[in-house]
């Protein structure tokens, strides 16, 4: 049986309440067999710095509450890993991503990055990992 491993950035964390979007569902209605979602502590402990860095940003804080609260009601619906790595010291978290999808591939054949920064999705498409992100900030693109 096929299984898709679908890596979550932490700007798709936030899109649920932003964009109105039940990015879980699109995703796994969108792929054929078995799809895993991948959540890296790194990436909770990137948001959660953010909102300690700028207490006010009360758009942003409203975001990431609903965000967060959104994987926990699906958390049995879907098939979550929570994965406990974090970046070393020398690494972006950009660079952190990239470095674990590119593991994951060599190990599973379908792996993808769900994000919405160009960038990063440029980085992991170099090496052979497919890209989800938001488009129209309604649609879900994969590629």
């Amino acid at each position: 049986m096929l299984e898709n491993l679908v890596v979550i950035d932490a700007n798709f964390i936030l899109l649920p309440f932003q964009f109105k979007i039940n990015y879980l569902y699109d995703i796994e209605s969108n792929l054929e067999g078995r799809t895993v979602f991948i959540l890296f502590k790194q990436i909770l402990d990137e948001l959660e710095a953010k909102r300690l860095r700028e207490p006010n940003a009360t758009k942003f804080i409203m975001n990431l509450k609903s965000g967060l609260s959104y994987l926990e009601s699906n958390n049995e619906k879907y098939n979550f890993v929570y994965n406990r790595l974090t970046k070393s010291d020398e690494e972006t978290t950009d660079d952190f991503l990239v470095r674990n999808c590119k593991e994951l591939k060599e190990k599973e054949k379908r792996v993808y990055l769900a994000s919405n920064d160009a960038d990063l999705r440029r980085k992991v498409r170099k090496i052979g990992v497919s890209t989800i992100f938001l488009r129209q900030k309604k649609f879900l693109s994969f590629d």
